[in-house]
C-alpha cells in the first residue's frame, strides 16, 4: 500500500550539497520541505570520502562554474566554521615541481596570477625550513588553503535543517513523474514499503546518481553526457611521519581532469596520500571502494618525487571515494551542471549534476544559487 505526502520541496540527497540548499530553505522560511537520501544518515558517499581540503581554486578554469563557486564557497565556509566554532585550520598548500616541469610551473604562475590567487614563490632554503621532508625545484605557497572536519560540519548543517524540514533516510527514489505542474517522486524505504511524495520544487543532489535520476524523468530534454565515475584511493604514511608536514603539498596539475597525488593530512595530524584517478563503473548498482593494497607501488613512485626517504613500507592503503564527473563541450576537464530546467520542460526542478571536487569548499555558494532559483519561482 502505498503512501501519499504532499511537500513544497523534495531535496533527494543528503551529502554536503543537499544539506547546505536544505539549510539555506530553512533559514528563508521554507516550512514545506522533506530531504530524502537512500544511506542510513547523510553525508555516507562523496562528501565523505575526500581529504577535507579547503580549496582555493588553483586547479580550475578561471572561466570555470567550479572556479566561481569555489571562490565564493571557500569564503562562506571559512565564515561558517568560524561562526559555529568548528574545527579546521588554514595550513595553505605549498605546489611543488620537478626540475623537468619548469615551463609547466611558470604556467601555473601565471594563470594564478591571472585568478587572483594569493601565493609566494618560496626558496629552497624557505622549503627546507618549513617542510624539510620535501624537496622540489620550484615551489609555491598558496595562502589561503586548508583542511576542515567534514562530518562535523555537515552535523551543523543538519542541526540547521532539522529545526523545519523532515529527513527520510533508507529512502530509494525508484520512480519520478512530472504531471499537473507537480512532481510525484516515488521512494521504496528499507521495510519495503512504498510511498510517493507529491512537491511543487525537486532539487537533485543525488550525487552519483544525479545524472540517472534526471535522465529518467527528463529523457531527451536532458541534452548533457552521461556522467563518468573516478575512483580515488588514498594512502597513510607510518606513525614516524605523524606532525612531519605543516603544509598541504600538490605537484602541479596533471592534463587528467585530477588533482594528482598530494599529501593532506586529519585534526591528528596523520598525513596521507591521494588520490589516485581510475574511471570505473557500477557493478550491480554498486561501486567497489576497496583500496588495492598493490596500488601502493606507484603511490610511491610518485610521492618518492617530493618526499625525502621515503620508503615503499612507509605506505598502508587507507580509503577510497568515487568522484561523479561531467565532461560538457568534449572538454578534458570536468564541470559543474546547476540549472532550474523550466527551458527544458520541467518549471522548478533544479538539478545538480557533476559535483565533484571542489564541491565541499563550494557547497554554501553552490547552496545560495539553488535558493535564489527557488525564491525566483
Amino acid at each position: 500500500m502505498s503512501n501519499i505526502y504532499d511537500y513544497e520541496v523534495v531535496i533527494i540527497g543528503a551529502g554536503a550539497v543537499g544539506l547546505a540548499v536544505a539549510k539555506e530553505l530553512q533559514e528563508n522560511n521554507f516550512k514545506s520541505v522533506i530531504v530524502l537520501d537512500k544511506n542510513n544518515n547523510f553525508g555516507q558517499e562523496t562528501s565523505s570520502r575526500n581529504s577535507q581540503v579547503i580549496h582555493s581554486g588553483i586547479f580550475n578554469d578561471i572561466n570555470s562554474m567550479k572556479f566561481k563557486f569555489c571562490v565564493k564557497g571557500k569564503s562562506l565556509l571559512y565564515n561558517f566554521l568560524k561562526q559555529y566554532d568548528l574545527d579546521f585550520e588554514q595550513t595553505e598548500k605549498i605546489i611543488v615541481s620537478k626540475e623537468s616541469e619548469s615551463k609547466i610551473f611558470n604556467k601555473f604562475q601565471n594563470d594564478i596570477t591571472k585568478k587572483g590567487i594569493s601565493f609566494s614563490k618560496m626558496s629552497d632554503k624557505e622549503l627546507s625550513r618549513i617542510e624539510p621532508y620535501i624537496k622540489s625545484s620550484n615551489s609555491l605557497l598558496i595562502h589561503d588553503s586548508g583542511i576542515f572536519d567534514a562530518h562535523k560540519y555537515m552535523h551543523q548543517l543538519y542541526q540547521i535543517a532539522n529545526l523545519s524540514h523532515d529527513f527520510l533516510f533508507n529512502a530509494k527514489v525508484s520512480n519520478i513523474k512530472f504531471s499537473n505542474s507537480c512532481f510525484h517522486t516515488t521512494i521504496t524505504e528499507m521495510s519495503g514499503s512504498i510511498g510517493e511524495i507529491k512537491s511543487k520544487f525537486l532539487i537533485n543532489c543525488a550525487g552519483l546518481e544525479s545524472f540517472i535520476l534526471a535522465k529518467s524523468l527528463m529523457r531527451n530534454n536532458l541534452n548533457i553526457p552521461n556522467l563518468k565515475f573516478f575512483k580515488g584511493s588514498y594512502f597513510k604514511l607510518s606513525s614516524s611521519y605523524r606532525n612531519k608536514f605543516k603544509k598541504l603539498i600538490y605537484s602541479l596539475p596533471s592534463n587528467e581532469d585530477s588533482l594528482g597525488i598530494h599529501i593532506s593530512f586529519d585534526e591528528q595530524k596523520i598525513p596521507r596520500l591521494g588520490p589516485d584517478y581510475h574511471e570505473v563503473f557500477l557493478n550491480d548498482g554498486i561501486f567497489d571502494y576497496a583500496v588495492n593494497n598493490d596500488s601502493s607501488h606507484s603511490f610511491f613512485t610518485s610521492a618518492k618525487e617530493y618526499i625525502k626517504n621515503l620508503n615503499e613500507e612507509d605506505l598502508s592503503a587507507d580509503f577510497s571515494g568515487v568522484r561523479p564527473k561531467l565532461f560538457l563541450n568534449n572538454n578534458s576537464k570536468s564541470e559543474f551542471y546547476i540549472r532550474e530546467e523550466s527551458d527544458n520542460g520541467f518549471p522548478r526542478l533544479i538539478n545538480l549534476i557533476g559535483i565533484d571536487s571542489p564541491g565541499l569548499t563550494s557547497s554554501l555558494a553552490i547552496a545560495g544559487s539553488v535558493r535564489n532559483l527557488v525564491l525566483k519561482n
